[in-house]
């Protein structure tokens, strides 16, 4: 299964933003750097902080400057994320099992999202759940020498990040943030971060696919998550991906793994804009049987589900 926003915004409508940048408090410094290195992507962004903070060491020059950009650029980041993500307390415990119940009943679950629905959804749920997030290591650390999944277990991969994984530039290691109850995770993601100031937020937010793709190659545990996808050739449910020019990288993961049968959600509008879209899915992916089902009906995108901003 491939869950993409569409799952989130039913859940949450705050979720529709087009991108964080636009949900942050940047300064002129930082809204510069961003428009100079042509990203809307706050890792890349970082990660440029932290090189630089590295080279001015190197060099023995003064380098607190770079640090309180770096700071003031991570502040804004976490200030968009509080900005548009669910509070943990908003969430009823019955939509979470709902959301767990689904992709317990997956043998491979592929995300698109960056928010904390389905790792709460698998961390809080009193339905036993058989679900593995590949970062099953004593210190929850991503180790490509240890991906097999045991019998009956669901695999899930977050393909662009997420908001509670992290990776250290400095040794390559990708991990989640465990500490704490699930209710406290969002809020304690700044100070896990400082803590941990070597460590920057995984999240795949960029505007375009090969900018997406530029970021994916720089992570093992990316690159390990699209090639899993594009190795697969099992029967696939997307639900709520819309795929866009954004996603290119993503269609072209699901057309390398051949022709087989997908059935897709769709959010029913008129006929003429339900013809559309089936007919943009066709252009996608033409190798591949499709069929399409309203997303309502799906247990996903019941409306039950939804919870109403205050």
């Amino acid at each position: 299964m491939l869950i993409g926003n569409g799952m989130s915004i039913n859940v949450w409508p705050r979720f529709a933003y087009t991108s964080l940048l636009e949900q942050g408090n940047l300064t002129s410094a930082a809204a510069q750097l961003f428009a100079d290195l042509a990203t809307t992507n706050f890792e890349v962004v970082l990660e440029g902080l932290w090189h630089a903070e590295r080279v001015l060491h190197a060099l023995r020059q003064p380098s607190a400057n770079v640090k309180d950009f770096y700071r003031s650029v991570q502040d804004a980041l976490f200030e968009a994320i509080h900005c548009v993500h669910v509070p943990w307390n908003s969430i009823p415990k019955s939509t979470l099992a709902q959301i767990a119940t689904v992709l317990n009943e997956q043998s491979l679950v592929f995300t698109l999202n960056y928010d904390l629905l389905t790792y709460w959804s698998i961390m809080d749920t009193t339905s036993p759940t058989y679900i593995g997030d590949y970062f099953w290591t004593p210190d929850s650390t991503f180790d490509s020498s240890d991906c097999g999944l045991s019998s009956g277990r669901t695999g899930l991969l977050y393909l662009h990040g997420g908001v509670h994984l992290w990776q250290d530039p400095a040794s390559g290691l990708t991990g989640k943030w465990t500490k704490g109850n699930q209710g406290n995770l969002l809020g304690n993601l700044a100070d896990h971060f400082r803590t941990n100031s070597d460590r920057q937020p995984l999240m795949v937010s960029e505007g375009t696919s090969a900018q997406k793709m530029a970021v994916i190659r720089r992570s093992e545990y990316l690159s390990f998550a699209l090639r899993e996808l594009a190795a697969d050739c099992s029967n696939t449910v997307i639900f709520g991906a819309d795929f866009g020019s954004q996603d290119d990288h993503i269609v072209s993961a699901l057309r390398a793994g051949g022709a087989r049968d997908i059935a897709i959600s769709v959010f029913p509008g008129t006929n003429e804009q339900n013809t559309a879209t089936m007919a943009r899915y066709q252009s996608k992916l033409p190798e591949q049987k499709l069929s399409f089902f309203d997303s309502r009906s799906h247990p996903l995108g019941s409306p039950a589900l939804t919870v109403r901003p205050d």
